[in-house]
């Protein structure tokens, strides 16, 4: 039997030929014998999530979570678990959690406090699944986990550009006006993109990953791979502006910055310098072309004279009424916190102090990752987090992964702005991505589990 395809082969023909139809039940029949394998269908599983991720779909993250928690019970040793537990990389995630579940017996909101917890669950539990199916783990698979991340992010992408599209053409325009009938809206852009699948900063947040792994591939391949990878590079980057996160782009340049100022200085090339700058002058060009929500987006700067009692916010003048409030709650609990599940209160209490209106109505969160932590768990909480931040850190440049590392400093500079680890899609990102980076460098395999390298 002949299969058809949109694809030619180089006949011409549009049909695969019988070496190409040999090639391709080859595959389809080694997919089936790995399937049939534990290893096959806990790598099948992590495949799959790390695909799924971007999409901004918490259930179904949920289960494949929960289908290798059930694969590993059945199939890992003692001995392989007693080894997870053990190792630094998931001591570090593991122990940010455990202090959360500590901090719940000094609050009073014990319903709210277990709403949380279970919310950071998987800084528990996927972060340990990671590295205890490290036995499951081929050859290359870091390469491979990297391309379901990278191919997700692409997916999703283009999903989101063909709904706003849909959109356009059932309304027969690019743009609808906003509530006072003279501001253009886009379809093609901030949540009018990106709110089918997750909220701007989140899509964001997978965005600017992808991008990292697409320019590692960039300089690592050659001929028409590097094309490749250069026009997904290139594309996301034109996703990431038309997302508008403008804090996800302020991230996405300062690691950029980070970069071409260690480069310049480890060559001796200070020319280099001018990469950034450029990058810069481009976006503000892109920016002066845009249209008059656009620029409003990307030109509003928080008002420091504003009335926290009145009604005239922008997105940045909320931040700063946030942050007021929550250095009131935070100077009132500095060692321990509030306690998970009190945070909250605590936070809505102190808007009502200061007569924040619009925060007591809205229900604001901090919107800041680092004085979130520090309002349920404290300077100790901060501590844990930074340490966390800083180890894993400390591993991917001793290891030279300097796309992951990337990763990692996009996530510190987009959680100044954002509550990312208040919820369940970066978490999952987090627990998954980084333990399981950190696990698969090739280098690192050795020492992950050793006592050495605890010290």
């Amino acid at each position: 039997m002949w299969l058809r395809f949109n694809r030619f082969d180089r006949a011409g023909d549009g049909y695969l030929n019988p070496q190409q139809l040999a090639s391709y039940q080859q595959f389809i029949n080694q997919l089936k014998t790995s399937l049939k394998t534990p290893h096959g269908r806990a790598t099948g599983l992590i495949l799959v999530l790390l695909f799924t991720l971007p999409f901004g779909s918490v259930n179904p993250n949920n289960v494949l979570v929960v289908l290798l928690f059930i694969h590993s019970l059945v199939y890992l040793k003692k001995q392989q678990w007693i080894d997870a537990f053990k190792s630094p990389i998931f001591l570090a995630v593991g122990g940010f959690y455990i202090l959360h579940v500590l901090n719940l017996f000094h609050a009073n909101e014990m319903a709210e406090g277990v709403r949380q917890l279970e919310i950071k669950a998987p800084f528990f539990l996927a972060s340990l699944l990671m590295i205890a199916n490290k036995p499951f783990y081929p050859q290359q698979f870091k390469r491979k986990a990297q391309s379901a991340f990278l191919y997700g992010t692409l997916s999703v992408s283009l999903m989101a550009l063909l709904v706003s599209l849909m959109k356009a053409l059932q309304a027969k325009s690019w743009f609808f006006f906003g509530e006072d009938g003279v501001t253009k809206i886009s379809f093609f852009t901030y949540q009018q993109l990106s709110d089918t699948f997750s909220h701007p900063a989140y899509f964001s947040l997978f965005v600017g990953f992808a991008i990292f792994i697409g320019l590692q591939r960039v300089f690592a391949s050659s001929g028409k791979q590097k094309l490749r990878y250069l026009l997904i590079a290139a594309f996301l980057l034109i996703m990431m502006i038309l997302l508008q996160g403008r804090m996800n782009i302020l991230a996405l340049l300062g690691v950029f910055g980070i970069s071409f100022i260690y480069y310049a200085v480890k060559k001796r090339m200070y020319l280099v310098l001018a990469v950034p700058v450029l990058l810069l002058a481009g976006l503000v060009v892109l920016i002066s072309m845009g249209n008059g929500q656009s620029k409003s987006r990307f030109l509003q700067m928080p008002n420091f004279d504003y009335d926290i009692t009145g009604e005239d916010f922008n997105s940045a003048t909320y931040r700063l009424a946030e942050w007021t409030c929550a250095l009131d709650v935070i100077q009132e609990n500095f060692w321990f916190g509030t306690g998970v599940g009190d945070n909250r209160k605590a936070l809505i209490d102190a808007y009502k102090a200061r007569g924040f209106k619009k925060g007591v109505e809205l229900n604001f969160i901090a919107h800041n990752q680092y004085i979130e932590t520090m309002i349920a768990c404290g300077l100790v909480g901060l501590l844990a987090l930074l340490f966390m931040l800083s180890y894993y850190g400390k591993l991917l440049y001793a290891k030279k992964d300097f796309a992951v590392l990337a990763c990692l400093i996009y996530l510190a500079f987009c959680m100044l702005t954002e509550s990312m680890f208040e919820r369940s899609l970066a978490i999952t990102l987090f627990s998954v991505f980084f333990p399981l980076m950190l696990l698969l460098n090739a280098t690192h395999q050795e020492e992950v589990f050793s006592k050495e390298s605890v010290k």
